[in-house]
């Protein structure tokens, strides 16, 4: 039986605990050959991000491109593509694309600090979000993309904000509750159909997230890219990233003192 292949479209991230050096460690934990098409380089460690370089979109083309021809891939996540032109340069070269397409926004990293440039939201919303099997935002991401000034506090409020997104952009929506408060971490797929399903877990307190969504997005990929269909694959990906969290290593101070009881998500 040969290996499953899919493709990661992210940044890479210094400090190999979230894009996509933890989609590699992902795909490959989970039994897949995952592909890489790096967008950015980030100058990063837990809590703090100090650079951002985007690639040309032009070569960020050619990496999908070439992946594209050359290997069966049999689905895609996207994690920060940063800037109206790489995701229009993305968006392009998966035209011919007919697998699943697992959307991961990344706007704003776990310590708040910004991941894309705002002409690239309505770009997203253009051109990425029509082709989207599942998207899998953040408390944060959820309220961006929603565009209200209302919190989202409860879980109830994080199913009715993935429903609307849901409706607005036609595919499945992940809304990833980490961040809501609570010994209780809920997350809610609500698919095109305005079904939803729930699973919660108890908080885990002290330990780095940092990575957990780039993580649980390639998880959902790499399961997809496996031939499950898109419920069981959000299942399996949610148990490994819990088991992922409660068995994490703390590697050196900065990472336990920066990360100390930050929320999941």
């Amino acid at each position: 039986m040969s290996t499953p292949v899919y493709l990661s479209i992210a940044g890479s991230d210094c400090s190999a605990g979230a894009g996509i050096q933890a989609d590699l460690k992902a795909g490959f934990a989970l039994g897949c050959y995952p592909l890489t098409a790096i967008t950015c380089v980030v100058s990063e460690v837990p809590g703090k991000v100090e650079g951002i370089v985007p690639m040309e979109p032009s070569f960020v083309a050619d990496q999908v491109r070439i992946c594209l021809q050359h290997f069966p891939v049999a689905a895609i996540k996207t994690g920060m593509l940063y800037s109206p032109e790489i995701v229009r340069a993305v968006t392009q070269e998966l035209q011919g694309f007919t697998g699943p397409i697992v959307v991961d926004p990344v706007m704003i990293a776990t310590a708040g600090e910004p991941l894309i440039l705002q002409a690239a939201i309505s770009v997203y919303e253009q051109s990425l979000m029509p082709r989207t099997t599942l998207l899998t935002p953040n408390l944060d991401e959820l309220e961006r993309l929603l565009g209200t000034e209302e919190p989202i506090r409860t879980a109830d409020d994080l199913q009715q904000a993935a429903a609307v997104l849901a409706q607005r952009y036609n595919c499945a929506v992940l809304a990833k509750g980490g961040h809501l408060g609570g010994d209780t971490c809920t997350d809610i797929l609500v698919m095109k159909d305005s079904t939803a399903h729930r699973w919660s877990h108890p908080r885990t307190i002290g330990i780095s997230t940092h990575g957990t969504g780039c993580t649980l997005s390639s998880a959902v990929a790499a399961h997809l890219a496996r031939g499950h269909e898109l419920v069981p694959a959000v299942e399996l990906s949610l148990q490994y990233i819990a088991q992922a969290i409660a068995n994490s290593h703390k590697l050196g101070d900065l990472w336990a003192v920066n990360h100390h009881n930050q929320p999941q998500g």
